[in-house]
């Protein structure tokens, strides 16, 4: 089975992880009990969507950041208007006060009246050039706008995204947690020889008492005595024991509530809380339990608790 290597991704899974997921999630699909999208398709969703968030959240900064400075530059602006206004205001005073001057000397010499005059058009022109001055600070504070309806939607954008984002990491989370079973899409039967269903899963007449009808929670398949049984998928040895109706019998936990059992034994050679790969041999068939009429393998797997017909597994 590949293994899938988890990147880091950042603010939402803080190291690398190394999963198997594909086969639990496929055999879970398969029965109908539980739709679940593979590792790497989460694993895209997330990224995608952690992209998007931090597209939106760089232009909400941004925007925080044109917000400010225009702040910044309103507070300054009053002054800065304030410094021409009391500036113009002096120089045109300074008009005043030469037109009184001029008048008072009207008879004096002409160099000297010519001396006011030129200064009166200096100051003139000064004004003129301040006030132009002015009017480009004006156009400056009114070209620094701020979109403020754009500015809400980003933030509106962003606690979607947010919500989207917790979301989909739980479904990355859910996702990895899915363990490996092993090969699902190409199974072969739980024994070392060529085998077949001598008995299906469902209702069928006891092979015991042949007047009655019984369900049958699982399949039975042909084996002479002593073939070697092995694991269907990877798993835990979660019982190895005796019971009077099914023999000897072992159950494997493969995690995700999914269990096998595994019945009617001459013996066993795991023991409870031992690790099982795939195809390892944890028995042998035989003829054990009083509900046994030959040698066979009884198969049962069970999906968080319940029966399925473990034939739809194979090809």
């Amino acid at each position: 089975m590949k293994k899938i290597i988890i990147t880091v991704i950042i603010f939402i899974i803080c190291c690398p992880i190394t999963v198997y997921a594909e086969n639990a999630s496929a055999l879970l699909d398969l029965y109908g009990i539980e739709k679940v999208v593979s590792v790497e398709t989460e694993e895209k969703l997330l990224q995608d969507i952690t992209k998007e968030y931090y597209s939106v959240q760089t232009e909400i900064n941004k925007d925080e950041m044109v917000e400010k400075a225009i702040d910044i530059y309103s507070t300054n602006y009053e002054n800065i208007l304030s410094k021409y206004d009391s500036e113009i205001n002096t120089l045109q005073q300074q008009l005043i006060e030469l037109k009184t001057t001029v008048y008072e000397n009207r008879n004096n010499t002409v160099e000297y009246l010519l001396e006011l005059d030129s200064e009166y058009k200096s100051i003139q022109l000064h004004i003129q050039d301040l006030l132009k001055e002015r009017k480009v600070q004006v156009q400056q504070l009114d070209l620094l706008s701020f979109d403020n309806a754009n500015a809400k939607e980003m933030e509106k954008k962003s606690k979607q995204l947010k919500s989207k984002l917790n979301s989909q990491k739980k479904a990355y989370e859910k996702a990895i947690t899915y363990p490996e079973l092993g090969d699902v899409n190409n199974l072969n039967y739980p024994l070392n020889k060529s085998s077949h269903v001598t008995s299906g899963f469902g209702t069928r007449t006891d092979p015991i008492e042949k007047d009655k009808i019984q369900f049958h929670n699982g399949i039975d398949l042909s084996a002479a005595l002593k073939t070697e049984v092995t694991a269907l998928f990877n798993g835990t040895v979660e019982k190895a024991g005796h019971s009077d109706a099914l023999g000897y019998y072992v159950i494997l936990n493969h995690g995700k509530g999914i269990r096998t059992i595994y019945g009617h034994l001459n013996h066993y050679i795991v023991s409870q809380g031992q690790q099982v790969n795939q195809y390892e041999v944890i028995a042998s068939s035989g003829n054990s339990g009083s509900r046994s009429t030959g040698p066979h393998l009884h198969l049962g797997l069970y999906i968080n608790g319940e029966a399925v017909d473990p034939s739809k597994v194979f090809k």
